[in-house]
């Protein structure tokens, strides 16, 4: 597992915020820093343009049926448009989300109806139920690396898709460090979403267009929808997102990018990522 080790360095009379990510054998690291003193424009701190991962095969890691459509349904129809391959993992069954009681035995056979009602509504063909227990993902984070791994070898996406390190449950914050795991062994660009935290993204991306079939989507998941508007609050994240963005641009959803070209040392968002990721280290 990589470790965050952040600190605060003063070097010519800049004030800076260093994060240093340490590989598990002690042999590999790097350094981010992000100059809190240094003069950014608003495009900077924030994004003020669209970006569009459509055209690139999209491996999808849901920690639960229903993520997938929460953080980035509008962008899976956007690949499914533009005619890429998109695959979707659902990690756990979601066992333990029927709070109450109210769907009786049969929760988890319900749950994985609807998560195939909504791979229908977001036009989705490839995905795999890999079953784990809901809140049960840490303790099987080898397995789980190494079941990744083959999927991503076999499957070969251009970018993944997977939760942010803001997020508070404990198999979003396991299924970010699948993802951080493997990222530089496989170079591939990932996109990290947010369903129950907000990210300080540093892109965004227009889903207009394709709103009302995230909705459908969303809207097959009956059983979480019963506990929680995930609709009104999910459009209305998706509205808000859409604040430095032209006004014909009506919902978009934000992420953080992380790629080969991605620098901390110009960029707030991904300074408050790392920090994100160190309070995420509990594995």
């Amino acid at each position: 597992m990589t470790r965050i080790v952040s600190v605060k360095v003063e070097k010519r009379g800049y004030l800076l915020f260093v994060a240093l990510l340490i590989s598990s054998d002690n042999k590999r690291f790097h350094k981010m820093c992000y100059n809190y003193t240094m003069p950014l424009n608003e495009p900077d701190i924030y994004p003020y343009c669209l970006t569009d991962f459509s055209s690139k095969d999209a491996l999808i890691i849901a920690p639960h049926p229903d993520d997938e459509s929460l953080g980035c349904g509008g962008s899976i129809i956007k690949h499914i448009k533009a005619k890429s391959r998109v695959k979707v993992v659902f990690l756990t069954n979601g066992d333990k989300g029927d709070f109450l009681g109210k769907f009786g035995k049969e929760y988890v056979d319900t749950r994985r109806r609807s998560a195939l009602k909504a791979m229908g509504a977001l036009g989705v063909e490839d995905y795999e139920f890999w079953g784990y227990g809901d809140r049960e993902l840490n303790p099987l984070f080898r397995e789980l690396s190494e079941r990744l791994q083959h999927t991503i070898n076999n499957f070969n996406p251009e970018v993944i898709y997977a939760p942010s390190p803001y997020e508070a449950h404990p198999d979003h914050g396991t299924a970010f460090r699948l993802i951080w795991e493997v990222k530089d062994k496989f170079e591939i660009s990932c996109v990290f979403y947010e369903v129950l935290m907000a990210v300080y993204p540093n892109v965004l991306v227009d889903i207009t267009d394709e709103i009302k079939r995230k909705i459908d989507a969303i809207e097959c998941y009956h059983t979480e929808v019963y506990y929680n508007d995930y609709i009104e609050k999910i459009t209305g994240l998706n509205r808000f997102r859409t604040a430095t963005l032209p006004k014909d641009v009506k919902y978009a959803e934000a992420f953080v990018l992380i790629d080969k070209s991605s620098n901390i040392s110009v960029s707030p968002a991904l300074s408050c990522f790392a920090s994100a990721m160190k309070n995420n280290n509990r594995g």
